[in-house]
């Protein structure tokens, strides 16, 4: 009964007239509308791009990048010999940190070491003074230097050799003359034998009596003994010879070691002595590393104090091409291909004011740092920016730069995110 009383309600004239009724023309072409709006909608995102950006940390550099100086030690500033922007070649003092040695020893010192001879050396390095922990090693140089001069000139050496030479030269003439006596022994050794022989044949003969055979006999032993003496006395000569010999070369064997040992002293002694050089200049003064505009990093004046590590100056190379270097992550960095177009704002020029520099990527690091990947980014404008405007380059100026990697339209861009939505 109630389903019979709906079907009549919806057969009843009111519904039937709402149902036969035309729509309106909002209806009829709200519908026609809607669909173009959809339609536009496409064709417009179809030709709208949508660029991809991969951002990173921006820093502008010169090719040859600016060499900072750094102090290396605490201390105050004896004296700073340039101004903020001067140009300074390579090897210019800027500035020394005040420290126990004066600059006027440093430089006599080094006069002294560059000095080959080294008797005035020596002459030099007993003038210096107020040297501070240098003066140890320049006392052990001093020492080593007068040693050796003293070694060289010695006057007690030469007389030594002098000595033993002619006790050589005496002997080898003893055993010349012993020689000389030997080859006159051994021709009366011959006759004395020949007579001994003859004796011998005559006593067998009992033509002389026992007495006198025995009387020559005596005679040639006697002869024989000389023989046998003189040669001894030759050999002994000749030992002589041979030690004395020996005696000299090992008293210039010893020369020659002591004369090495303080040349090598005296050549350890420079070497600690540059060394340390090396070691103050590096602590003490800051010079110029290559020819450039020098740049301040902080506010200087003498007599400031520099804690170790602050940075003090910048040396910026002169007429160098600008170019960017961006930091990336490494989680972006497979988008990145050289030739990309980058674009780069700068904290010191608000790119609302001042525009964007323009630049392409010109080399990709294939090697990670800690910091991540580095992009090396030419100008393409140099340093006028969109706006037209031309920036002042300023050394290590940072910023944010942004990588477009490529321009995908914007119905590419919500078809894959709702790929990635499907993936899911």
């Amino acid at each position: 009964m109630e389903e019979k009383s709906k079907i009549d309600e919806i057969r009843s004239d009111e519904v039937q007239e709402i149902l036969s009724a035309v729509p309106n023309w909002m209806i009829r072409w709200g519908i026609t509308l809607l669909f173009g709006l959809i339609l536009m909608v496409l064709f417009i995102s179809w030709f709208v791009k949508y660029p991809v950006v991969v951002g990173g940390e921006v820093m502008l550099t010169t090719k040859n990048p600016a060499s900072r100086l750094v102090s290396q030690t605490d201390g105050y500033i004896n004296a700073i010999h340039f101004r903020n922007n001067d140009q300074v070649k390579k090897g210019d003092v800027i500035a020394v940190i005040k420290n126990p040695i004066r600059s006027s020893s440093l430089d006599s010192l080094k006069e002294a070491l560059r000095i080959e001879s080294r008797r005035e050396k020596l002459n030099q390095l007993k003038d210096l003074s107020d040297v501070g922990g240098l003066q140890t090693e320049i006392n052990n140089l001093t020492n080593s230097l007068i040693e050796f001069e003293n070694l060289s000139n010695s006057k007690y050496f030469d007389k030594d050799i002098k000595n033993v030479s002619t006790q050589i030269e005496y002997n080898n003439r003893l055993a010349w003359i012993t020689h000389q006596e030997l080859d006159l022994l051994q021709n009366e050794m011959k006759n004395a034998r020949v007579k001994y022989e003859a004796d011998s044949s005559l006593f067998t003969d009992s033509v002389i009596a026992k007495v006198e055979f025995f009387k020559n006999q005596s005679e040639y032993f006697a002869k024989k003994q000389q023989l046998i003496n003189t040669k001894k006395t030759y050999v002994q000569h000749k030992i002589t010879v041979a030690n004395l010999e020996k005696l000299k070369n090992e008293t210039l064997r010893n020369n020659e070691d002591q004369l090495r040992q303080l040349d090598n002293a005296i050549v350890a002694s420079e070497r600690n002595i540059f060394t340390y050089l090396d070691t103050w200049q590096e602590n003490f003064t800051h010079t110029a590393p290559n020819e450039g505009e020098l740049v301040f990093l902080s506010n200087l004046n003498k007599n400031d104090f520099v804690k170790v590590q602050q940075p003090l100056f910048a040396v910026v190379p002169s007429q160098q091409e600008i170019v960017g270097v961006i930091k990336i992550k490494g989680q972006a960095f497979g988008k990145v291909e050289k030739g990309q177009k980058v674009r780069m704002k700068f904290a010191n020029y608000p790119y609302q004011e001042f525009g964007q520099l323009l630049g392409k990527v010109a080399e990709v690091s294939s090697i990670p740092t800690e910091e991540g990947y580095f992009i090396k980014v030419d100008l393409t404008d140099g340093l006028n920016t969109t706006y037209k405007k031309q920036i002042e380059y300023q050394p290590e100026m940072a910023g944010i730069g942004e990588i477009i990697t490529e321009d995908l339209r914007l119905l590419e861009r919500v078809f894959n995110n709702f790929k990635k939505t499907m993936d899911k």
